[in-house]
């Protein structure tokens, strides 16, 4: 059985199935539509279009045995939405965004009317649909997966027991928001107070007039990102007022054992919540924060950890399609 990933392509998802194309069989189909339009929009009639895309198709995937399994995102399944119907497969889809999210863009792109739903479009096409958000996996009757990370498990014991110095210093990186800016400011002198550098990144590409005088407006790459991750000794999470799902700042703190400083009150609910790893700061805990800043975390246990690796990943979606 190999796994077919299509259309996975952000730099984020392109490291994650080169590093477990080492280990398994993992396989990747990009570009899939490429020259098909430029093609189909001169052909007459919608049946030889539909012909035209039906060949297209068939020639991409033609690797693609009926005892493989594909794995589609929700970002960009659409355009061969209708030939992965047919294909004899296993065929599963993961949801990286919440369903509404999905919805509007699939919308606005003209791949789906108004009055059409993204769940009920895509449900009957696939065995099984992921969701990373657990709300939507109880609105929508979705399988629920955590976030997972671009490295194997060989790979992040080997980021993590790479020379490096760990630093009192707190590493956040993020978008630019109101609500964030915030936050930053509020937390800042008491990070100072306890001795606590910050090595903050927010992306503005507006310039915003109110941007903190502690953070840098840089892109890092997912590189640079978890270096400076590994060299710090807590990690800041902002999560967004409606947002409760689990993010991949949260996943990096438990896997690479960084203290993690958080405004989302749902990580009590995760298997591996302990108050001497994760602080809730609510901003009228100031007080538990600096007492936190100098707390020793009990060590992660790697079986919760490993859960979160691109190979918890793969045997998640192995035991749904065995």
């Amino acid at each position: 059985m190999r796994y077919f990933f299509l259309e996975w392509v952000n730099d984020f998802e392109k490291m994650m199935l080169d590093s477990l194309a080492k280990e398994y069989p993992v396989l990747q189909i990009n570009r899939i539509m490429r020259r098909f339009k430029s093609v189909n929009k001169w052909l007459p009639g919608a049946q030889l279009k539909k012909m035209h895309k039906k060949i297209h198709c068939a020639r991409r995937f033609s690797a693609i045995n009926k005892d493989d399994v594909i794995v589609c995102n929700g970002y960009s399944v659409f355009p061969f939405l209708d030939y992965v119907e047919t294909m004899p497969c296993k065929k599963i889809l993961i949801l990286r965004d919440s369903v509404e999210a999905l919805t509007n863009k699939r919308r606005t792109l003209g791949q789906l009317g108004q009055n059409q739903d993204y769940i009920e479009t895509v449900r009957p096409v696939f065995d099984i649909i992921f969701s990373f958000d657990p709300q939507d996996s109880k609105t929508y009757g979705l399988t629920y997966i955590p976030q997972f990370l671009p490295f194997t498990w060989k790979q992040i014991q080997s980021i993590s027991h790479s020379a490096h110095t760990i630093e009192n210093r707190c590493f956040y990186v993020g978008g630019y928001q109101s609500e964030r800016v915030s936050l930053i400011n509020e937390i800042t002198p008491l990070l100072n107070e306890c001795h606590c550098d910050t090595d903050f990144y927010l992306m503005d590409k507006y310039n915003n007039h109110n941007y903190p005088s502690n953070c840098t407006n840089i892109k890092l790459s997912y590189h640079e990102n978890i270096k400076k991750l590994n060299q710090s000794r807590f990690v800041l999470e902002i999560n967004k007022p409606d947002q409760t799902g689990l993010t991949l700042r949260a996943v990096e703190a438990l896997v690479f054992n960084k203290q993690l400083i958080t405004n989302n009150q749902a990580i009590k609910a995760q298997e591996f919540y302990h108050p001497s790893r994760c602080f809730i700061y609510d901003g009228n805990n100031q007080q538990e924060l600096k007492q936190f800043l100098l707390t020793q975390p009990i060590a992660v246990q790697p079986e919760i950890a490993w859960k979160y690796s691109a190979d918890g990943m793969l045997e998640t979606l192995k035991k749904h399609v065995a």
